[in-house]
């Protein structure tokens, strides 16, 4: 009765339990459909809002990148300006002293010495009255040898040789100016040098030199750069003033003190803003100082209020430093204008995706009825199906029974057979040596006194030992054929002994040496059964040497044992040279044989598979390679793991 109603309840189950799996499924995916909506909603949100960053912060990044490159331009325009100045002025100076020289020579002929002299020292004092650039800028004589003849604000270094002066970075340039003397040609130069009534620091500065024959010397002069960044500072921040960009995109500089230099509110100019503090209470120029002095450049997100209210908020800017002059650089732009776009944006998809889901909804209840018709109509034809299967089950599971015990009945016939050759080969020895001695004993019977007692005596004591052999080999056989199912606790050492004494004589004809390296390890199973898988995978190595023709090489068979943690794992592998890789997989199905022109049945090793997974353990096959005494070999290696209590 409990079977028939278990039947009715999965005829039940069949006919109407497709309902709540069809109901749930709906559920499920209308669910996912609806949170893939959502997701869609807020992807696109955030793309909006991350499309919009990456755009802006592309934008403030390039007018500060052109900001730079614009300030670079000046700098470098402004040294070439320089460049030409002093160039024009030393040629001014050239030919003052040209002058001078060539009225003198006109006047006289055959001047002696001491009138060059007067000559030069006119020239000096006309060169030391010649000044530039609001008295900033002199001229300065140097002879070949380093010696400064003119040096108008500094009089101490005249007639002083400074060839090897050097300035603070260890700079020569004096031997520059006797290089531009001895290859008689001019050029420019830039060095460290003080200023005129300053020994404290020294400025850099640019000066041109240029070649004077009369005196074999050069005139020169230069200029600090130093006074003339001020100008440049004026000029660039001016141009920066007028930079816009976008709807409100401006610039905006602080020097390292936190002076205001640039911004869009002419009122912050000028003004140091380094402690001043904003609605959030954190001082937010120090902090704009303090990112380019570690970072050199990048991103920085603050609050910050408008310049033409006091509204503040959130604001992300590309902040740059000018490490020449130590000016930090940078401009940005307002967050609230991207808010308000995605708050816009938000209501109309919003919008949108209600539609969308509402469409969902009716489509997802349309496909639910709809399923659940179908899942009627296919479980009564899965009803009768199942009525059916049952039938055909029972009787291919009667079926299988039989062939079940089919084939364990022609596995223990199988390895029978075997058995039977073995005790025949086993005999041979021992009925042979009775045989001669019976005949030595009927011989001596017949023929009184043809052998002494001693021999009549041995061949008794033959007779004796020979019947004790033949007894043990039937108890030997016996045992291994006998039915007994029991569990037992016996050795493997003691299991794989008896293996060796029932294959013995054919090991011996075959001339197959066994390596063994065996521990005395004791389990608990079914010791005939396990007795019965080693003679199958034993005999199977036997059968592949013996298909070896003409073959030089020495047959080895190798029986390893050991114990690992609670298991026992026993190894058995040949030197034959391994199975074929397309065969390997398949030695264990039934009725897989390559001895088929033998006789084989192909269920010996299936058997043997099926014998250890029943004592919990596995049977695994691989080709292996490995060396013994030297040589190199390949051969096939099965792998029996057994724990050591089998609970069966």
């Amino acid at each position: 009765m409990k079977y028939l109603d278990s039947e009715k309840n999965i005829l039940y189950v069949i006919k109407y339990g497709a309902i709540i799996p069809v109901l749930l499924f709906s559920f499920i995916i209308t669910n996912i459909f609806i949170e893939q909506k959502k997701q869609d909603l807020e992807k696109e949100l955030q793309t909006q809002k991350t499309n919009y960053l990456n755009q802006n912060k592309k934008i403030i990044k390039n007018e500060i990148s052109n900001v730079f490159n614009l300030i670079n331009d000046e700098i470098k325009k402004s040294e070439d300006i320089l460049k030409e100045l002093i160039k024009d002025k030393v040629y001014e100076a050239h030919k003052v002293a040209t002058t001078l020289y060539n009225e003198e020579l006109n006047d006289k002929n055959n001047i002696p010495l001491r009138t060059k002299k007067h000559i030069f020292e006119t020239i000096k004092h006309a060169l030391t009255g010649m000044t530039y650039n609001n008295g900033r800028g002199y001229f300065f004589i140097d002879d070949i040898n380093g010696v400064k003849i003119l040096q108008p604000f500094n009089k101490e270094f005249e007639g002083k040789n400074l060839l090897e002066y050097e300035d603070v970075n260890g700079y020569k340039f004096v031997k520059r100016i006797a290089e531009t003397i001895k290859n008689k040609t001019e050029t420019y130069d830039k060095y460290y040098w003080y200023k005129p009534n300053s020994k404290e620091k020294a400025f850099e500065k640019i000066s041109f030199y240029k070649y004077f024959e009369p005196m074999n010397a050069a005139i020169g002069t230069g200029e600090y750069l130093v006074d003339f960044e001020e100008y440049l500072k004026k000029k660039i921040l001016e141009w920066i003033r007028k930079i816009k960009y976008g709807e409100n995109g401006y610039i905006f500089i602080y020097d390292e003190n936190g002076v205001c230099l640039s911004h869009i509110n002419k009122e912050y100019i000028g003004v140091n803003k380094i402690n001043l503090q904003n609605k959030e209470g954190k001082y937010l120029i120090k902090d704009l100082l303090s990112f380019t002095k570690n970072n050199k450049e990048g991103y920085l997100h603050y609050f910050s209020s408008y310049y033409n209210n006091n509204d503040s908020s959130e604001k992300i800017s590309y902040l740059k430093l000018f490490e020449k002059w130590n000016w930090t650089v940078g401009t940005g732009f307002y967050l609230d204008k991207l808010n308000n776009e995605i708050k816009q944006r938000e209501k109309e998809l919003t919008k949108n995706n209600e539609l969308v889901i509402n469409k969902i909804l009716t489509i997802s209840i349309i496909i639910t009825f709809l399923l659940i018709a179908i899942s009627f109509y296919i479980s009564n034809i899965i009803a009768n199906k199942f009525n059916q299967y049952k039938i055909n089950i029972e009787n291919e599971t009667a079926k299988t029974i039989e062939k079940e015990k089919l084939l364990v009945q022609q596995s223990k016939m199988a390895v029978m057979g075997e058995m039977i050759g073995n005790i025949a080969h086993q005999w041979k020895q021992p009925l042979s040596l009775i045989s001669m001695s019976n005949t030595l004993i009927k011989l001596n019977k017949e023929n009184e006194g043809l052998n002494t007692e001693e021999e009549i005596s041995e061949a008794i004591n033959n007779i004796d030992n020979s019947v004790i052999h033949l007894t043990t080999t039937i108890d030997d056989f016996r045992n291994f054929f006998n039915p007994n199912k029991q569990m037992t606790y016996f050795s493997i050492e003691a299991t794989l002994e008896k293996t060796f004494k029932l294959v013995s004589s054919e090991f011996k004809n075959s001339n197959i040496e066994i390596v063994k390296n065996i521990s005395n390890t004791c389990i608990s199973g079914y010791q005939n059964e396990l007795l019965q898988v080693f003679i199958n995978i034993i005999k199977n190595a036997k059968d592949e040497f013996t298909k070896i023709e003409n073959n030089l090489q020495k047959h080895y068979l190798f029986i390893d044992t050991r114990e690992e943690e609670d298991k026992v794992i026993i190894k058995i592998k040949d030197n034959i040279g391994g199975i074929k890789e397309s065969l390997i997989n398949d030695i264990f199905k039934p009725y897989f044989t390559t001895k088929k022109d033998k006789g084989g049945t192909g269920i010996g090793l299936y058997m043997s598979k099926q014998i250890i997974e029943n004592m919990n353990g596995e049977l695994k096959v691989s080709n292996v390679n490995f060396n013994y005494r030297g040589i190199a070999y390949k051969g096939a290696e099965f792998t029996i793991t057994l724990p050591k209590n089998t609970d069966i």
